[in-house]
């Protein structure tokens, strides 16, 4: 007997929207409770094409799901379904149902403790691991777009920017602040570029500083602060492992990010710290 498939899908699904979590460019995330599962609670997020250079969005929220379903890790905000929502056969719109994670973004977090950050850290380096080897990458890795709930969970979200092997790729992608040199110059988004991207969100959340101000080019004369400079408490080997993966140069990042996560690891015990310390993302006062 085959197995019935437990992953909601719009189909039957009886819902309605409670609030609106969020918008950005091109779409607007909703809260929905789901009527016909006992109230579950899933986020919407819904992408309008109102006029012609809107397309981008509708072709980064298909990239969204498609990117997705190669995924499944902890870690990794699920997407599980996609809608097209079709006018005179040309689509005008899609519809994506999302995992809701009850939390906050790391940019929304309120003086977050070093601890609690190298533990973070080390789960997003356990997903992005996961990603390649899946042959996704991110393209976007930002504090905005890494979720700490508040049982304590890690999640990644929004990958509209992500590139999936094989796919064709010819426009820049990133966040200025966070953006490889190569990503800017060359349009490439790969394991080295997110590792970049990884560092810049590290320097970030750890210093208060961007390491950046705009896109960089590779060969600048960047004279890049080190973070313990900014931030005395900062653990040497983290202090290290920053400024490694903010290298102008690809080939002297990181190898990977199974060696990034082994090197959080190692800070994280040097601190007296394991994955049960982790605390989830505290309601504002």
């Amino acid at each position: 007997m085959s197995k019935v498939s437990t992953t909601p899908t719009f189909a039957g699904m009886k819902y309605r929207v409670v609030s609106t979590l969020g918008s950005g460019a091109g779409s607007t995330i909703l809260l929905i409770s789901d009527k016909t599962s006992g109230g579950k609670r899933f986020a919407l997020k819904v992408v309008r094409k109102q006029e012609p250079e809107d397309e981008i969005y509708i072709q980064q929220a298909l990239t969204e799901f498609e990117a997705a379903k190669k995924l499944n890790h902890p870690a990794i905000a699920k997407v599980y379904d996609c809608r097209l929502k079709k006018s005179w056969f040309k689509v005008r719109g899609v519809e994506l149902l999302l995992e809701y994670v009850d939390g906050k973004t790391l940019d929304e977090i309120e003086a977050p403790e070093m601890g609690q950050l190298v533990l973070i850290f080390c789960q997003v380096a356990s997903a992005l691991a996961h990603m390649h080897r899946r042959g996704v990458y991110h393209g976007d890795l930002k504090p905005g777009n890494i979720m700490l709930a508040k049982n304590g969970q890690v999640k990644l979200i929004d990958f509209g920017t992500a590139w999936v092997r094989g796919q064709d790729k010819n426009r820049i992608q990133g966040t200025p602040q966070f953006i490889a040199p190569e990503q800017a110059v060359e349009k490439v988004v790969d394991e080295r570029t997110d590792i970049y991207n990884l560092g810049a969100t590290m320097y970030r959340m750890f210093t208060g500083r961007f390491a950046q101000g705009g896109l960089p080019k590779p060969g600048d004369d960047r004279k890049l602060v080190a973070p313990s400079k900014l931030n005395s408490r900062i653990p040497a080997g983290l202090n290290e492992l920053i400024i490694a993966c903010l290298s102008l140069d690809p080939g002297k990042r990181p190898g990977g990010m199974l060696d990034i996560k082994e090197h959080l690891g190692a800070v994280a015990r040097g601190m007296g710290l394991t994955e049960v310390d982790l605390r989830g993302a505290e309601d504002d006062e």
